[in-house]
C-alpha cells in the first residue's frame, strides 16, 4: 500500500500590505502579498521576546482574486491554507532560497477597520429596538392558576 503524503500549511497573520493583485497574459489573475505571523520564546533574563515572521503568499484564481482585492487590507487578520512552494532565484551575484504559500482557500477572520459613527448609531438603534419589542412583565401579578 503506497502512503500519501501531503504537503499542506495553515497560516493565521495580518496582512502586511494590501495585496497586490493583477493578471497575467494568460488571463489568469494572481494576488500576491505577506502575511506576518507571531510566536516568541522567554529569554535568559526570564522576559518574554517577541519574534515576527513573514511568509510571502500567492493565490491564483479569478473568483479568489477578485475576492481578496475586494476585502482584504493592511492588518487584516487572515488564515491561508495551501501548499509550500520553493525556489530559488539570484541577485548580484547571490543565490537565494525562496518559499512562499501557495493559498487554496482563506478567511478574512477580522478587518482591521475602525466603524463609522453612523454605523454604531444604527448598531445602537437596532438593540435599542429590540430591547423597547421585548414584552415586560410584572412579577406582582397572580398566578390564575
Amino acid at each position: 500500500m503506497e502512503t500519501k503524503m501531503n504537503n499542506v500549511v495553515n497560516l493565521i497573520g495580518r496582512l502586511g500590505d494590501k495585496p497586490t493583485c493583477r493578471t497575467l497574459n494568460d488571463g489568469a489573475r494572481v494576488a500576491n502579498f505577506s502575511i506576518a505571523t507571531d510566536d516568541g520564546y522567554k529569554g535568559r533574563d526570564g522576559a518574554w521576546v517577541k519574534r515576527t515572521t513573514w511568509h510571502r503568499v500567492t493565490v491564483f484564481g479569478d473568483k479568489r482574486v477578485d475576492y481578496i482585492e475586494g476585502h482584504y487590507a493592511k492588518g487584516d487578520l487572515v488564515q491561508f491554507s495551501g501548499r509550500l512552494s520553493y525556489s530559488q532565484s539570484e541577485r548580484d551575484g547571490v543565490k537565494y532560497n525562496n518559499a512562499e504559500l501557495i493559498g487554496s482557500s482563506s478567511l478574512l477572520a477580522q478587518a482591521n477597520r475602525d466603524e463609522q459613527p453612523a454605523d454604531k448609531a444604527k448598531a445602537k438603534t437596532k438593540t435599542s429596538r429590540k430591547k423597547a419589542a421585548e414584552p415586560q412583565y410584572q412579577l406582582d401579578e397572580e398566578i390564575p392558576f
